[in-house]
């Protein structure tokens, strides 16, 4: 396969000679320099500098990478300005396979830590040659779940306290989701199909009074949940709720709730406990609505 030349340096800093890698914990100046271009065959190799930018956070993505050689940093943003290291990758680790098969924003900006040799792939070279690297779609499935749930077991106070063998259930039950900024996940007053966790972006939170005229609540952000008081009670949605930003979620559909975890006590009690909060402050707002 052709060698790809690097279009441009990073805006990163990088590394001198000799010197070691960032410690998880870093930041640095949030990329900003375009990330590679698209790839001309379903497989393709990239031979890259130190510093490069390899995929950047909330733009669109269409394939995963493997690493051949070299090592990359994992990036997301800490502020408008920065980007925080969460993790390294070395050889025989991939990355990108979340935004190529749940068809969501990347998720994370990762740049490469030394001279990096990487294998893309799309959807089609996947499929072609993916098991020479233990990879095909299943594998690769899972994976995405598996990280998605991760994610989702860290920002979450209410499903941190859930046990390891019911989030072996809920995994297989949860289902990716991306919608693009002012989609609506719930409407006031409408019956509520699905319980959702945030895992990227931020939601705006709207109470419709009697007289038409609405209250914002705080905004949803990263490990929040919503959608439980419909889920549990088979009440209408109490408040409107919409994708302020683009947003990638996991889905709990109401049917397979009821299916599968209707029985199960303690994830009950849990999202009872969320409603009764998320109700009690619903009920605040309908008595005092110029508060």
């Amino acid at each position: 396969m052709a060698r790809l030349a690097s279009p441009g340096p990073c805006s990163t800093q990088t590394p001198e000679p000799g010197e070691s890698s960032p410690r998880v914990g870093a930041t640095i100046p949030a990329p900003e320099a375009s990330p590679v271009g698209p790839a001309p065959l379903p497989v393709w190799t990239r031979f890259l500098p130190a510093g490069r930018v390899v995929v950047r956070e909330g733009d669109p993505g269409s394939s995963m990478f493997v690493i051949l050689e070299g090592k990359v940093g994992v990036y997301r943003e800490a502020g408008s300005r920065e980007a925080r290291l969460v993790t390294q990758l070395s050889g025989g680790g991939f990355f990108g396979e979340l935004a190529m098969m749940a068809k969501c924003p990347r998720t994370a900006s990762v740049v490469t830590l030394e001279r990096t040799v990487l294998r893309e792939l799309s959807h089609t070279g996947l499929s072609l040659t993916g098991s020479r690297y233990g990879l095909d779609a299943p594998v690769v499935a899972m994976r995405c779940r598996e990280r998605l749930l991760a994610d989702a077991l860290c920002g979450s106070p209410v499903l941190s306290e859930l046990s390891p063998e019911l989030w072996a259930q809920l995994g297989s039950a949860l289902v990716p989701c991306a919608v693009e900024a002012g989609a609506q996940l719930l409407t006031y007053g409408q019956p509520g199909e699905a319980l959702y966790i945030l895992l990227r972006g931020r939601c705006g939170v709207f109470h419709t009074h009697a007289d038409g005229h609405t209250t914002a609540y705080p905004d949803m952000v990263e490990g929040d949940l919503f959608g439980e008081v419909s889920l549990l009670r088979g009440h209408r949605a109490t408040a409107t709720v919409k994708a302020l930003t683009p947003c990638t979620l996991l889905r709990l559909d109401r049917d397979v709730f009821r299916k599968h975890f209707w029985g199960q006590a303690e994830m009950r009690r849990a999202l009872v406990r969320l409603g009764l909060a998320r109700m009690h402050r619903t009920m605040d707002v309908i008595a005092n609505p110029g508060g």
